[in-house]
């Protein structure tokens, strides 16, 4: 008898994970990942596993990814000044040459990956936004902060034509309408995309639990109001208000959920999903 509640239970629980799989199917989650988990190359292996098991079940699914951290250690490398303000990296054409290197690599890196296990069934192409006008920026603030960007427009219609065969990976840079490449924040990036191309979720990946409370314990669900109330408080502070106000601007228009999890957690992303 205990054998078979054993059997009975690992069935119910992969009737409800039937569920969500078929709930999901033609429908475009789109996750960005950064943080110290791009670094790690398991966590890396585990999130590409999930994506190419979400991708078979038919879900459609579009990466975007940062490399800040990369591109940190490249600059130090070639002692090249790294100033932040207001949490924004100051981009100068210095700069703006080793990110465009970086952010290609670590995007060469992930299609890789995701084509190797992939086996031909699951494929994926990398743009790089100062290839391809996926997205249309103009500077955010010149003076200020020289060579970001702000998202004006998405082209959905490049993502749209690939996303069905292919899983789209996207670095975090943009470009002007006349082709002078920017930075973005990925986080916002992610949204913009999420935006426009109506996903059914945005999953921000990242190296922390997810927005915790003033006592430090994690808020495993949250409305916009709430939000206002705890950045005001400064309980949202430094890197996660960018991420929250991310999320925020994806929820305002069409998408229906958002989740920031931990990146580092063997298949969080499926646990999250399903």
């Amino acid at each position: 008898f205990k054998d078979l509640k054993k059997i009975i239970n690992a069935r119910a629980k992969e009737l409800e994970f039937m569920k969500y799989i078929k709930s999901f199917r033609k429908k475009t989650i789109v996750v960005k990942y950064g943080g110290s988990a791009l670094e790690i190359s398991q966590t890396i292996s585990y999130l590409i596993d999930d994506i190419v098991f979400m991708k078979q079940q038919g879900i459609d699914v579009i990466l975007i990814h940062g490399g800040s951290r990369q591109l940190n250690k490249t600059l130090k490398a070639h002692n090249i000044e790294n100033k932040i303000l207001d949490g924004i990296r100051i981009t100068t054409k210095d700069i703006l040459k080793y990110a465009m290197a970086t952010f290609k690599e670590v995007n060469q890196f992930i299609v890789k990956e995701i084509n190797n296990k992939g086996n031909g069934e699951v494929k994926a192409i990398g743009l790089n936004g100062n290839e391809c006008p996926i997205t249309i920026s103009t500077f955010l603030d010149k003076e200020k902060y020289e060579f970001v960007g702000k998202i004006n427009k998405v082209n959905a219609e490049y993502l749209n034509a690939l996303r069905k065969e292919y899983i789209p990976v996207l670095s975090s840079l943009s470009q002007t309408e006349d082709n002078q490449p920017l930075n973005i924040n990925a986080d916002i990036h992610a949204a913009e995309i999420a935006k426009e191309i109506k996903a059914e979720k945005l999953i921000i990946m990242t190296d922390t639990k997810g927005i915790l409370d003033e006592n430090q314990k994690l808020i495993s669900s949250i409305d916009c109001e709430l939000i206002d109330q705890l950045i005001s408080e400064g309980v949202i502070s430094a890197g996660m208000t960018p991420k929250v106000k991310a999320c925020m601007l994806a929820l305002n228009v069409v998408v229906n959920k958002v989740h920031i999890i931990d990146g580092t957690v063997q298949h969080s992303l499926v646990k999250e999903v399903f």
